[in-house]
């Protein structure tokens, strides 16, 4: 972690991570187990995983805190994808995923043990991540198109913002935002400005999730009127 800041944003958002695959883990085990939930669970706790990994960068080996890092960070939100679409009744494109996943491991590697950039990685990791933000903006954008209620304009929303904040990140690194050389706050906070909004980003992509399970949940218990 290259900036001290950003390092105590980051442990604020892994905790925010946890504690909302937690209370979607709770919902999906305590009132209804709709499908999509538990896969949308394990990925915020990938998640989690993954950020303490890339906080033990310099402290632990490199494929743990490097490659370990980036695959549990895309992989978590691959699973968090996977949720939203099991659970608005699409498609898992899975190949795709896995295709993802593999470029990743390539690329993160040889940037890191070939030919070894901070700069780079950051860029990969950044624009392997975008299909993912892409992926959630368009399944939750889709859905409140065809009939799904108000909460699914909070996934797709807190996709966006987390999405642009994440090429940000990638841009900057190969401007080179990441030296502590820049002193222009836009390239600042382009940096690290993914880590800022992160824990508000994951709080309200929890909460569309958890809101649109309970409009369902609510709809099923409503009794119906008689013919």
């Amino acid at each position: 972690m290259q900036h001290p800041q950003a390092y105590a944003w980051a442990l604020v958002l892994m905790v925010a991570m946890a504690l909302c695959a937690l209370a979607v883990l709770a919902f999906a085990l305590g009132m209804r187990r709709y499908p999509g939930m538990l896969a949308w669970a394990a990925g915020g706790g990938l998640l989690s995983a993954g950020i303490f990994l890339m906080l033990m960068q310099g402290s632990w080996p490199w494929v743990a805190s490097i490659l370990g890092a980036n695959l549990c960070l895309v992989g978590g939100g691959m699973l968090a994808a996977v949720g939203l679409r099991r659970f608005l009744g699409r498609r898992v494109p899975w190949r795709v995923y896995a295709a993802l996943l593999v470029s990743l491991a390539c690329l993160a590697s040889w940037f890191t043990w070939v030919r070894f950039s901070v700069s780079a990685r950051v860029l990969v990791f950044s624009l392997h991540m975008l299909p993912v933000y892409a992926d959630l903006l368009y399944v939750a954008w889709r859905a409140w198109r065809t009939g799904s209620p108000w909460p699914a304009l909070l996934i797709a929303g807190s996709s966006a913002v987390s999405g642009v904040f994440a090429v940000g990140r990638g841009v900057a690194a190969m401007s080179g935002g990441l030296d502590g050389v820049p002193s222009v706050f836009i390239w600042k906070f382009a940096a690290y400005g993914a880590f800022v909004v992160g824990p508000p980003a994951v709080v309200v992509h929890a909460v569309g999730l958890l809101l649109l399970a309970g409009y369902r949940c609510t709809c099923e218990m409503r009794p119906r009127r008689a013919a």
